[in-house]
């Protein structure tokens, strides 16, 4: 606690006087959020947990600011702010006290606290770039790149749900499909049931379906070279097909099926066709040309 003036400039780390908190906690804390460490120099359990506090926000950088303040020399602050015993943390977002607690806690629990406190101002740019990249595989089907970065977000911010959508996506990409089932039997149901994981865990079993599919290729081109026109062997080879990736291919055979009798099976083809434009994504350029086509031939 002796050293708290040698503390840098630069730092994510300051110390704040009565003269410098409107400006170094009420304002800053509009733009992201600054954790107030109210402390003494004979205060015993300060001793203890404003290293923890240190070591927990230097990952952080200038996204999170911990900003320090001796009582006994900042007397008039305490008052206001209703400081009755130390140590005391508040986290100042958007001007206002939002979080805070008293006495010590464990290195766990403050490990907590201060990644509740760098959340409140979302996962920052750099993970909105990851989540750009990510997509951007995703729709030219480089699982392997997409599972990457997906790692990525996680690492940077582990309650992603976008993230966590696109590392399923990527899994199953992957057919990594014992893996992904385990992965999603391990989520915390906010995360199993947020919107990007649930339509990725919808994939599964198209994505299942299509991989075991895809060893009938040779016989089914036998059989389609006797009989082209075979609705139930078109989307047989529809199915294998998209579990090699030639996703287009696959669109044109249900195509042509649906072009041929689109009441077929209660519509399988037409069925089929849109749990797979789901599956390879709706903005791919494959999903989007096959939907033009598709509106022609429901509307022509």
């Amino acid at each position: 606690m002796e050293n708290n003036d040698l503390i840098s400039t630069t730092s994510n780390i300051i110390n704040v006087s009565e003269e410098t908190f409107m400006n170094e906690v009420v304002e800053i804390s509009k733009t992201k959020p600054v954790i107030v460490d109210f402390w003494a120099p004979w205060c015993e359990p300060c001793k203890t947990l404003t290293p923890l506090l240190e070591d927990a926000v230097k990952g952080y950088g200038q996204e999170l600011i911990l900003a320090k303040i001796d009582i006994d020399q900042n007397q008039n602050i305490a008052a206001q702010l209703r400081i009755q015993s130390i140590p005391t943390i508040y986290t100042f977002f958007e001007g206002k006290v939002v979080d805070g607690f008293q006495g010590a806690k464990s290195n766990s629990e403050i490990i907590e606290f201060v990644k509740k406190a760098a959340s409140l101002t979302g996962p920052g740019q750099e993970v909105e770039d990851l989540i750009s990249s990510a997509k951007g595989f995703i729709e030219i089907r480089d699982w392997n790149s997409s599972f990457e970065i997906s790692q990525k977000i996680l690492a940077i911010d582990p309650e992603n749900h976008i993230g966590f959508g696109n590392l399923i996506r990527s899994m199953i990409g992957l057919d990594k499909f014992n893996e992904t089932k385990e992965l999603i039997d391990n989520l915390a149901p906010e995360i199993k049931n947020s919107k990007p994981v649930e339509e990725a865990i919808s994939l599964l079993e198209i994505s299942e379906k299509a991989f075991k599919a895809k060893g009938n290729i040779e016989d089914l081109e036998k059989k389609l070279n006797q009989e082209p026109d075979n609705l139930d062997y078109l989307l047989q080879m529809a199915i294998a097909l998209f579990g090699i990736g030639q996703t287009e291919d696959s669109f044109e055979m249900l195509l042509k099926s649906i072009k041929i009798d689109k009441e077929w099976n209660e519509q399988a083809a037409r069925k089929q066709l849109l749990e797979f434009f789901s599956s390879a994504g709706i903005e791919a350029k494959e999903t989007i040309r096959a939907r033009k086509k598709l509106a022609t031939l429901l509307f022509s």
